[in-house]
């Protein structure tokens, strides 16, 4: 690649919104974020669903207590670090509406015995939000929806740096100015993708204004940007040290002598939209059910 093309002089160009959705939702950061998050919110929506969250209403909204009696007491298939979980049912009256109400709590071995009088605790204008003093409403604690909540945080992480990644090259694409960079140095990262080494690489070039500019790629797959004496850079030229290098863009696209820019198959465009579409379908129909 010796020398620009047509398009060098073109302010803004047309990108098919298959080629944005690629660059958008593509990339190895994207698809590991999605992949995680998909496998996650399969154990957030199993294991948090049954978590105690709703002890928010006991800390947000007036409460009463009221004496109360353990009626049954049930082991469940749960446990936390290896010790049972129980379901205590118990009944209590709330003299002020003169009814009976039912509730079930749920501890961490077993606290309560059958027949035991307990203090109930109870949501002033709904007693059917109730729990014992000292247990939960919930199977597993609420440090169980938080450990999962770190899992699923890794995943946005990772989501969140491929968005905006893929903004950053959309806009490029859209309006960069094209110049061509030299490779000046190539190092090691700790990262490693499919067990391949993530490479940093570093390179320079010239933009409109005569000055030299650097900009970095990461890549398990250096070759593809280590094949020509200098790869095509695309760069923003009110700030030209943000810049990306086509070849190491998601689909790695091609902008043509009219200004056309083009994946090498459109196929790939399409398959990006299947993990972040199956994320999305799963946590909607989970919270269906789970709000059922």
């Amino acid at each position: 690649m010796n020398q620009f093309p047509n398009y060098s002089l073109m302010s803004s160009r047309s990108v098919p919104w298959l080629v944005r959705g690629q660059l958008l939702l593509g990339g190895p950061f994207n698809f590991f974020g999605w992949l995680w998050l998909l496998f996650c919110t399969i154990f957030v929506w199993a294991f948090g669903a049954q978590t105690s969250l709703s002890g928010l209403h006991f800390l947000l909204r007036p409460t009463e207590t009221a004496s109360g009696i353990v009626t049954v007491i049930e082991g469940t298939n749960a446990s936390e670090n290896e010790t049972p979980v129980y379901a205590n049912y118990y009944t209590f009256r709330v003299e002020a509406l003169e009814t009976e109400f039912y509730g079930l709590s749920y501890t961490t071995g077993q606290t309560f015995s059958l027949n035991q009088n307990v203090t109930v605790e109870y949501i002033t204008d709904n007693p059917e939000i109730s729990r014992l003093e000292g247990a939960r409403t919930g199977v597993f604690s609420p440090w169980v929806f938080c450990f999962l909540g770190l899992f699923v945080a890794v995943g946005l992480g990772f989501v969140g740096f491929g968005l905006k990644s893929g903004l950053k090259a959309n806009q490029l694409l859209t309006h960069g100015q094209p110049a061509l960079g030299r490779l000046v140095t190539k190092a090691a990262t700790s990262t490693r993708i499919n067990k391949q080494t993530v490479y940093k690489l570093t390179f320079e070039f010239t933009a409109a204004d005569g000055q030299r500019y650097q900009t970095e790629a990461r890549s398990h797959q250096p070759a593809q940007l280590e094949d020509d004496d200098r790869e095509e850079i695309l760069y923003d030229p009110r700030q030209p040290s943000r810049a990306v290098l086509l070849d190491n863009l998601p689909g790695a696209p091609e902008i043509d002598e009219t200004g056309r820019v083009h994946l090498n198959g459109y196929q790939p465009s399409y398959l990006v939209f299947i993990l972040p579409g199956l994320v999305l379908m799963t946590n909607t129909i989970a919270f269906v059910l789970v709000s059922r």
